[in-house]
């Protein structure tokens, strides 16, 4: 029997689901209304990655009533022609005014989540298509492993393995159709408008074989320099919601694989070696010259060692990491165990010497935000976020029992002193708990650091010798 809801209702479902904290529960409440054919419906339009609507900043609403309609033909009309794009410009914008003012409180908040393609509902795609199956489509998409999840002692590391720079970008499918068409997807399966990309398209033509689909990251240059991830993935998102380029911006691509268009299904896969299918693609980078498109950074190693080594080395520039890549490994849809995102862990005792409040313009602004910690000696300091509510209540009401004590915190890598920092510093510090040590009162020294982050590296590195004797 099919559940009837109204805009107003299905409003109301979402910010009770948004207000549930646990996934299994949220996932309970959808199923519960999955009958209903206005909630499906709504979830679609908000959620499909192959809609959009072109519009970034939604008309306030002027009625100063919370009653109103709900939607109708026409609320779903106006929908219709955004995604489109035969409703745009001033046209749009006053339809969605007129809109807005006729709908209610909560079914216009509704119709601005549509259209901002953000429900703030607390779940995901994943629960979306475990209620309604196949309702969103799914990318194929080959994911990395960590470490712990892969043998990386069964490779064969004397012959060599492919260790490549993580691009500081927006992950982008290149779709090169034979017959010249070219599609650019997003992870999520966004389409780039293809208008905005017009040398980097004439590039993939002259580049990239017909028929294939080349996976990479897509990055943003200006004035001839490649932005920070933030600021170039801020303006490619701008560009995917109906923005353009700034006269001295432009998209560059940076590739790392290529299959056939005929292996991207669901589940799909295809057996060449990722040795032949790499050597291929840098052939066609190689003759065409592009300076547009570029082989992601890539670099032989013959250890675990010494992929590590070259993890630290882009860490210490700034960069995301690496991606350490079997030569034998195959593609296929899914999470693939030669493919390994490293990622370096160690554990120092560190000492709080001051609480930091939130900045003016956060939540937590006036409140405890951070501590500050340091190793024994003052020559490592680092701000460590609060580890969550709970943890900032107590401080806030005993700061005496964090101020001087020991805390246990977690990090990727030390970072030496620079020109902005004197100062040692860490990557990615966070607390391993939330309370201080008891059992300790001096925390590790400068030298002690070193010796434990070394330690971590060649713990991994003996983990996989072990298991390869074992």
């Amino acid at each position: 029997m099919e559940v009837q809801m109204n805009t107003d209702e299905v409003f109301g479902l979402i910010e009770a689901i948004a207000n549930t904290p646990g996934k299994n529960d949220k996932l309970a409440m959808l199923k519960k209304c999955s009958s209903s054919a206005t909630l499906k419906r709504v979830l679609k339009m908000a959620n499909d990655p192959l809609i959009s609507y072109g519009i970034r900043k939604v008309p306030a609403r002027t009625a100063l009533r919370d009653t109103g309609e709900l939607f109708n033909d026409r609320t779903w009309e106006i929908l219709d022609s955004m995604s489109n794009r035969t409703l745009t410009g001033s046209a749009m914008q006053s339809a969605i005014a007129y809109e807005i003012d006729r709908l209610s409180l909560y079914s216009a908040e509704l119709f601005k989540r549509i259209m901002l393609k953000d429900m703030r509902a607390g779940f995901a795609e994943e629960s979306t298509n475990k209620t309604w199956p196949g309702l969103l489509p799914d990318f194929p998409y080959m994911r990395c492993s960590l470490p712990k999840h892969a043998k990386m002692a069964d490779w064969d590391w004397a012959a060599g393995v492919f260790s490549q720079e993580k691009a500081d970008g927006m992950f982008t499918n290149v779709n090169h159709e034979v017959t010249g068409a070219v599609f650019m997807y997003s992870r999520q399966g966004s389409m780039f408008p293809m208008e905005s990309f017009g040398e980097l398209v004439d590039a993939i033509r002259l580049t990239l074989a017909p028929g294939t689909q080349t996976h990479g990251e897509m990055l943003v240059m200006r004035d001839g320099a490649v932005l920070a991830r933030e600021i170039g993935n801020g303006i490619l998102n701008s560009v995917l919601q109906g923005g353009q380029f700034g006269p001295s911006e432009k998209p560059i691509f940076m590739a790392w694989d290529q299959i056939p268009l005929a292996s991207v299904v669901p589940k799909g896969s295809f057996e060449t070696p990722y040795r032949d299918r790499l050597r291929v693609l840098l052939g066609q980078i190689t003759a065409a010259h592009s300076p547009v498109i570029k082989l992601v950074p890539t670099r032989l190693v013959r250890s675990l060692k010494e992929a590590y080594a070259h993890y630290a080395e882009l860490l210490a520039k700034g960069k995301e990491g690496t991606i350490v890549k079997n030569p034998v490994a195959i593609w296929r849809d899914g999470t693939s165990k030669d493919q390994v995102k490293l990622k370096l862990e160690f554990e120092l005792d560190m000492e709080v010497t001051a609480v930091v409040l939130g900045k003016a313009n956060k939540k937590t602004a006036g409140r405890p935000g951070s501590l500050t910690c340091s190793t024994a000696g003052g020559m490592l300091v680092t701000d460590v976020a609060i580890k969550g509510e709970a943890m900032r209540d107590d401080v806030e009401a005993n700061p005496e029992k964090y101020v001087g004590a020991i805390m246990p915190v977690t990090a990727n890598m030390i970072l030496r002193p620079s020109q902005s920092n004197p100062l040692h510093s860490l990557f990615l510090p966070r607390f391993s708990q939330s309370t201080p040590r008891m059992d300790k009162t001096v925390a590790d020294s400068l030298e002690r650091a070193f010796e434990i982050e070394d330690a971590a590296k060649e713990g991994a590195a003996i983990n996989e010798e072990m298991k390869a004797a074992a």
